[in-house]
């Protein structure tokens, strides 16, 4: 998740005309994302009695995943302090928000449930975060039209949400067990998947659009839209029966790919 985030990052820095370098920016994403992701993953629910894989693993490798926690929770702190102000208070808000999805109870409901609880709105979250997280972050230091940074948000956002919904596939039964209803629960599994393919149909024509209307790069918009189609039969792919490898590297090994398709492709074209 780490590594992936990492590359987005420098894709932003691709898309805004720039190099690809790995700052202090891609530093601090990468150890935040790794205790973030460590954290709310490998953590146990209290109103769930049983465990998740992530769980069991941590169970298995306690000290390892300690070390794990603290040397990403030690890299966050102190390159929290290279960034500056704007950053910062970007970052604030972003933890804050986190926080709050995964711990604050929704007021007025019974019976008592999280945000983290509602379905759709765990893959828009998770996409959300990322998106204003691997975009916004290095764009503070990086020179992009107002325009521009909205195209980054929205192709980041429907890119990661496209990506993360078929996870749901793979936790149904331990959704079911923490009571949670997602969308494999309400559409069944096709539908699911179709909902993502169309995702990224809409990211495609969003592509186009960028590209026709809004004088997006050639070099980048092939690049973009070869990676949406490559996605598609990934996504295809996923089921219940599938191996969880498949889910951590075919769909989340799509964000490296997408970084090194469209940096070869500017490379081959330049």
């Amino acid at each position: 998740m780490g590594i992936g985030a990492v590359c987005m990052v420098m894709l932003t820095q691709l898309f805004t005309g720039g190099s690809p370098a790995f700052n202090h920016h891609c530093w601090f994403v990468f150890f935040s994302t790794v205790f973030t992701y460590s954290f709310l993953k490998f953590r146990r629910n209290s109103n769930n009695s049983g465990f998740t894989t992530h769980q069991h693993w941590a169970q298995n490798n306690k000290q390892l995943f300690r070390n794990v926690l603290l040397i990403s929770l030690i890299g966050s702190l102190a390159l929290f302090f290279t960034l500056n102000s704007q950053t910062k208070l970007l970052v604030f808000v972003l933890a804050t928000v986190t926080a709050m999805y995964a711990y604050i109870n929704i007021p007025f409901v019974k019976p008592v449930i999280q945000l983290r609880q509602i379905g759709l709105l765990k893959t828009a979250f998770v996409a959300l975060v990322w998106s204003v997280t691997t975009v916004m972050i290095p764009l503070m230091t990086l020179e992009a039209s107002t325009t521009d940074a909205a195209f980054l948000l929205l192709r980041r956002f429907l890119f990661v949400w496209a990506l993360t919904i078929p996870f749901e596939i793979k936790d149904m039964q331990q959704d079911k067990e923490a009571g949670i209803r997602t969308l494999p629960m309400m559409l069944g599994i096709a539908a699911t998947k179709y909902f993502a393919q169309f995702v990224l149909l809409l990211l495609f024509l969003i592509n186009i659009l960028q590209y026709f209307a809004y004088g997006f790069p050639e070099c980048y918009a092939a690049a973009f839209g070869a990676s949406l189609l490559v996605a598609v039969p990934v996504i295809q792919r996923c089921n219940e029966n599938s191996s969880p490898l498949w889910y951590y590297l075919g769909l989340d090994g799509m964000l490296p790919f997408q970084f090194l398709l469209v940096y070869f492709f500017c490379y081959l074209t330049a």
